[in-house]
């Protein structure tokens, strides 16, 4: 198995161990606290399973773009990213993460595109070409099915296929229930890894 493909999967048991971390140490589910106690915790788990990567965290896509020589010009959105995978080695840029906390599905899909634009702007066989959001939220399987077929199209006609996406569930208990109040206070949590890579049609 592949690091870029097996980090997905260590993403989701990270995000397993996030909720039942956050709610043994605070009493409150994940989406409930701060996103830095998920950043945090996902660098850390991921650390231990990858000992050549490092972490940055809130990094400018300014900053971003300048040291791995994109035009910047390519990333529709400015602004700051949750957390960005590094060599441990050469300090060199391999993975943008995003992290959410809720459903919202006008930030769910500014994140996937951003994505997918560093993902197309990246230089050929970069590690950009494939990036991640874990998400932890208060959502239903219904609604998980129907926001996975409307990114899926979304994505598919803004980048003429040259964007897959991968969605990878996180495992979490029926009976873990979200904190935050709301209209998502009491609803049971739910977790998804998705993977937004660039596909070589000449591959």
């Amino acid at each position: 198995m592949s690091t870029k493909r097996s980090l997905r999967l260590v993403l989701a048991e990270a995000g397993v161990e996030a909720a039942l971390e956050a709610e043994e140490m605070t009493g409150k589910s994940i989406n409930d606290l701060p996103e830095y106690f998920l950043s945090v915790f996902i660098a850390r788990h991921v650390h231990q399973h990858f000992k050549t990567f490092t972490f940055s965290m809130e990094d400018t896509v300014k900053a971003i773009c300048a040291s791995e020589e994109i035009d910047e010009a390519l990333i529709s959105r400015p602004g700051k990213v949750d957390i960005v995978v590094r060599s441990q080695r050469t300090g060199n840029i391999r993975h943008i993460i995003e992290l959410k906390r809720s459903y919202n599905v006008e930030g769910h899909i500014a994140d996937i595109v951003r994505l997918a634009e560093f993902a197309l702007a990246a230089p050929a066989g970069h590690p950009l070409e494939r990036n991640f959001m874990v998400m932890m939220a208060a959502a239903s399987e219904s609604a998980s099915e129907a926001r996975w077929e409307r990114m899926c199209e979304l994505i598919r006609n803004q980048f003429n296929d040259k964007i897959t996406l991968i969605c990878t569930p996180i495992s979490l208990d029926e009976e873990m229930l979200s904190t935050r109040k709301g209209r998502t206070n009491d609803k049971p949590l739910m977790g998804e890894v998705w993977e937004v890579r660039y596909e070589d049609e000449n591959c």
